[in-house]
């Protein structure tokens, strides 16, 4: 489907989120900027949220799945059928501010910009930040930068290595391949930012686009599983092979870090479990490994520069993490990221 120069296409993607989705469509139909598509995509929604945007929002497109597809194969879909030369993406508790696709679209059209992220503030916190970015630490583990700090004019734009949610050219996203649709839950936006960079493309936070967040910190345990699943199947993929062999000390450190705290926490087995997944899924990661790394334009050197020592894991303080771990990790990262 060739793409409107001027049209941006807003991909929102919707699970049971009725309740959100009033806040979010709102804010978009205010929008400052002229020429806009959204875009549901729905996964099978069992609480009449389709029904509900069809009546209160008519000009939505709406995709219906039949079941249950993930975030990145639901975006994928969307990417298929918009129109606009720019997309982004959206979660459904987001509500956006009137300016912020026009701050989005001036930032990517400028020289060298692949990418371009909003401020994220907490909706019940306005005046504190949800995310300013994402820091990455070299393992593959990745937090929102500035969270729960206040909000502040100080802030400028600046490179991040992980965009979360961000807005691209269509030409871009089909380019590297838009979402790996094996990683149903987590890490999906990562293991997509970091083909962007891999493609020689950067990713900029715009302070000025802003949006708000319906947070809530989910600890749940299966949250864990998908994420170190997904976080190891990404590393796999995206470095180049001698960068692995030079990480892989301190990689075996946090394994054993995290079978520990999945003991604690009731969730070792599943742990276990996903190293034998991993390991049935060994021969499609090497061969999606074989295509990322022909298209790669961007060396580990270079890509491992926004890249952290330190380490944190979600809303986990503990600690053995911060005083030991983490300034290991450090220590060790200052050593290899120079013969990178």
């Amino acid at each position: 489907m060739s793409a409107d120069a001027s049209k941006i296409s807003v991909i929102v993607v919707n699970w049971n989120g009725k309740g959100h989705l009033d806040g979010c469509f709102n804010s978009l139909s205010a929008q400052s900027y002229p020429n806009v598509e959204v875009i549901l995509v729905d996964n099978a929604s069992t609480d009449g949220s389709v029904e509900f945007v069809r009546s209160k929002f008519p000009w939505v497109r709406i995709i219906e799945n039949g079941k249950n597809l993930g975030f990145g194969s639901a975006v994928n879909k969307g990417i298929l059928e918009a129109k606009g030369f720019f997309i982004l993406f959206l979660n459904n508790d987001l509500c956006l501010e009137k300016n912020c696709l026009e701050e989005l679209a001036l930032t990517l059209e400028k020289r060298g910009v692949g990418a371009v992220v909003p401020k994220i503030l907490f909706l019940d916190k306005p005046g504190f930040i949800n995310s300013y970015g994402v820091e990455v630490n070299f393992l593959g583990l990745a937090w929102p930068k500035h969270i729960d700090e206040p909000d502040r004019a100080g802030l400028k734009m600046e490179e991040t290595p992980c965009g979360g949610i961000f807005m691209a050219r269509k030409s871009d996203l089909e380019e590297v391949g838009a979402f790996d649709e094996d990683l149903f839950l987590y890490h999906e936006d990562h293991d997509l930012s970091w083909r962007f960079r891999l493609a020689g493309h950067k990713i900029i936070v715009n302070p000025n686009a802003r949006i708000y967040h319906k947070y809530h910190f989910n600890k749940n345990l299966d949250k864990f599983y998908h994420s170190e699943k997904n976080r190891i199947h990404l590393l796999l993929k995206n470095y180049e092979a001698r960068t692995l062999f030079l990480i892989l000390p301190a990689a075996a450190l946090v394994e054993v870090a995290e079978i520990y705290f999945a003991l604690l926490s009731g969730w070792v087995f599943k742990k276990i479990r996903s190293y034998f997944e991993i390991a049935a899924e060994m021969a499609k990661i090497i061969s999606k490994r074989r295509i990322i790394q022909a298209r790669r334009k961007v060396s580990d050197r270079e890509i491992t520069k926004l890249f952290s020592g330190y380490l944190r894991i979600g809303g986990i303080r503990h600690v053995m993490l911060d005083s030991v771990l983490s300034p290991i990790l450090n220590i060790y990262w200052n050593f290899i990221k120079g013969i990178i």
